[in-house]
């Protein structure tokens, strides 16, 4: 407890107004009447006065118990009565060490000519139970820690682990670097997947296309439109033309320009044609021109596939297993023709 007596100053403004002291309250209660030792509580304090007067609460250090100490004041808040009244809310937050029950003192406040008291409260400060510290406990047993197998390993192995490690892995690449320029060391790669020529690429889909039985099942247009996708990127592939971007007159101007194609484009006229009828006129060829337009274009690729690079010994190399083989010259007399030597016997 402070030597001197305790003076709140809770409103500072001057009274400009006299109030009876019947208007004005002190009222103070204890959070909690019990507390533990160390333990603290707080004392609220319900405040009513004139608005404009100047109060203030205090108490006489003889009559505070020497065993409570005052830790803070707490402001809380301020409500406007009317009629020239506020009510305040405030705290004292005390604490004690000593167990015991002590009697707390009315607190006063000066209101005009009179003076208010509080009314006297009491404190209960229970003292810490230690009946359960009194006995004796035997020594606890040693802790077994956990070992794992790094730990009998030697500290300087340990201490510069990533050391060591980087520096075995920089000999290492500095080893197979030295082997690897030396050519005595061949490291095995994968080796890369060849890419399907675009001839041969366009075969494989016109007999893809050929066993879908597309035209026979009703389906001309989308028969058409395959046809002439894979003829486009044929195309696009062999001679580097965007005829995916052209139409079909473009294609077939571009390619009489060509040396390579100024022949084999009166095969692919007719196939445009025939598809463009098929496609936007919506006409139903016969079945011998849709056979007739799959062979032209197997016709039109065979003759515009690159011609195969001689060997080392100078014969040239053998045909792709996809290149059209010719008309037998043994065939039996009287045998029908197909479909395909039919069309192409019309056409010749």
């Amino acid at each position: 407890m402070p030597k001197k007596l305790i003076n709140i100053l809770l409103l500072t403004a001057a009274a400009s107004m006299a109030l009876p002291s019947e208007a004005a309250s002190l009222k103070a209660q204890l959070d909690s009447s019990q507390i533990t030792m160390g333990y603290q509580t707080a004392i609220r304090f319900d405040i009513v006065n004139a608005a404009d007067a100047h109060s203030e609460i205090y108490i006489d250090k003889e009559a505070m118990p020497p065993q409570i100490e005052v830790i803070d004041w707490v402001y809380g808040d301020t409500t406007d009565l009317g009629n020239g009244l506020v009510e305040m809310k405030r705290a004292l937050v005390v604490q004690s060490f000593d167990s015991g029950v002590y009697t707390i003192p009315p607190f006063m406040m000066i209101a005009g000519p009179d003076t208010i008291r509080s009314k006297e409260l009491t404190l209960k400060v229970n003292p810490v139970d230690v009946s359960k510290k009194t006995d004796i406990n035997p020594v606890a047993p040693a802790m077994e820690f956990e070992t794992r197998w790094y730990d009998f390993l030697p500290d300087w192995l340990t201490d510069f682990f990533w050391v060591i490690l980087a520096v075995v892995l920089i000999i290492v690449a500095a080893i197979c670097g030295v082997l690897i320029y030396k050519k005595k060391l061949k490291i095995p790669f994968m080796p890369k997947a060849q890419p399907i020529p675009p001839h041969e690429l366009a075969m494989q889909r016109l007999n893809a296309l050929r066993e879908s039985n597309m035209w026979q099942s009703g389906q001309e247009k989308e028969y058409y439109t395959s046809l002439i996708d894979i003829l486009r990127d044929y195309l696009q592939g062999r001679f580097g033309i965007n005829a995916m971007e052209m139409t079909s007159q473009q294609i077939t101007h571009l390619l009489s320009q060509n040396e390579a194609t100024r022949l084999p484009n009166a095969r692919m006229k007719r196939i445009l044609e025939i598809a463009d009828y098929v496609k936007f006129a919506k006409m139903r060829p016969m079945p011998d021109d849709n056979t007739r337009a799959l062979i032209d274009a197997e016709q039109f690729v065979q003759e515009t596939r690159p011609e195969p690079e001689p060997e080392a010994d100078g014969k040239p190399a053998a045909p792709a297993a996809n290149a059209q083989k010719p008309a037998n010259p043994q065939k039996p007399a009287g045998a029908q023709p197909s479909a395909a030597e039919a069309a192409q016997n019309h056409d010749n």
